[in-house]
């Protein structure tokens, strides 16, 4: 299902003159996207022994994230900044999800994660009643995350997970978004 708005021409001098592989109409699917929009605080939660044999257990409320849509209304940037020095700061950029043949995929979206460690990923992700998911498949480090999006939606709460082949996971850490504004 799409909407009927056209994007931005950005100076083209008409639409007859929008090149293949431009979109013409925005899918209605990124409208769930809107759930995330504004700033948030986050909260992590890192199990005793997460930092290694005998650390404690650790709550970490020093970061702050912010998705935006990119002029044109086709993607969401998410930028997250964190004062822990253990932690990433960096963006993702979030669009529509594409089969390899380069179809929508419906319902589904990508997530391309770029952090100050210099750590590029790609994730896949829905938003679907509530509850959002991200999650890729690496040879040797699998990774998902499941946040539950509160009634009023101010809060998502949720953890990570990790596996190393996609069939054991275990509780990574907790991140939870408490929203700002």
């Amino acid at each position: 299902m799409t909407t009927t708005s056209r994007p931005e021409n950005h100076g083209r001098p008409g639409s007859a003159d929008i090149p293949d592989g431009i979109p013409t109409t925005r899918p209605a699917s990124l409208d769930r996207l809107d759930a995330l929009t504004g700033t948030w605080e986050m909260e992590a939660t890192f199990a005793a022994g997460y930092f290694g044999p005998g650390s404690p257990s650790v709550t970490g409320r020093d970061g702050r994230t912010t998705f935006e849509w990119l002029d044109g209304g086709f993607f969401l940037t998410q930028r997250f900044v964190n004062e822990h020095p253990a932690a990433p700061s960096g963006i993702a950029v979030i669009g529509p999800a594409t089969d390899r043949a380069g179809l929508a995929v419906p319902g589904a979206f990508t997530q391309h994660y770029y952090d100050s460690r210099g750590v590029a990923r790609v994730y896949q992700m829905t938003l679907d009643g509530g509850v959002w998911k991200v999650w890729r498949e690496a040879p040797g480090f699998w990774q998902r995350y499941t946040g539950v999006i509160s009634g009023d939606g101010d809060t998502i709460t949720g953890a990570w997970e990790a596996s190393a082949d996609g069939q054991e996971w275990k509780h990574d850490f907790g991140l939870t978004y408490a929203r700002a504004s």
